[in-house]
């Protein structure tokens, strides 16, 4: 039962975080307009945030969004949750499910950009693209996969199985959303 109620309420946190993202920074994407910490692109830490991101500018707001997200999945090991590497894993495919559903649906939700616009040249933050789908989803999505794999042979037999549910339902959740929102658009006014 966990498999399937795990990616709704994974789900539910994105769409909310979308939407909270939205109201801050509205119609400037990657915090272009907010007053944060942006970090010079020849520091040694930059470069390597910049690699992690393909190539997106390290910024307060993100590094601090993106640490806090990542705690708060990691919440269960302070609360009385066995720490191993499986459940790590676990933790990790999950984030990383969260990073990109997060970032889609705030194109969804957005009355600025609207997924008409999800494409390379209206946004300047997703710099790479492969089959009109930002790099970093691709990097994101085949990573997560080889974790399930990684866990699948060493650790849980049948956990790819988990994985594959995760990956639709949240496919199915996001889909659902982004035609939702086309039908019954909300006044933004």
């Amino acid at each position: 039962m966990l498999t399937y109620i795990q990616p709704i309420y994974v789900f539910i946190l994105a769409l909310i975080l979308a939407i909270l993202e939205v109201q801050i920074e509205g119609a400037h994407g990657w915090a272009k307009n907010l007053p944060t910490w942006r970090a010079n692109p020849n520091k040694w830490y930059a470069k390597i945030y910049m690699k992690i991101v393909e190539g997106k500018e390290m910024t307060g707001y993100h590094l601090s969004l993106f640490s806090m997200i990542l705690l708060l999945f990691h919440f269960p090991f302070v609360s009385g949750v066995e720490w191993t590497i499986a459940n790590e894993i676990s933790t990790i495919i999950i984030f990383l499910f969260f990073i990109i559903v997060e970032d889609y649906l705030w194109f969804v939700v957005n009355p600025y950009f609207t997924v008409k616009n999800f494409k390379g040249n209206h946004m300047f933050w997703h710099k790479k693209w492969f089959l009109k789908i930002p790099r970093d989803y691709w990097t994101a999505i085949l990573t997560s996969l080889l974790l399930a794999l990684f866990k699948n042979i060493y650790y849980c037999p049948g956990y790819i199985y988990d994985w594959l549910i995760m990956f639709g339902i949240l496919f199915v959740l996001t889909i659902l959303t982004k035609e939702f929102i086309k039908k019954f658009k909300p006044e933004w006014e």
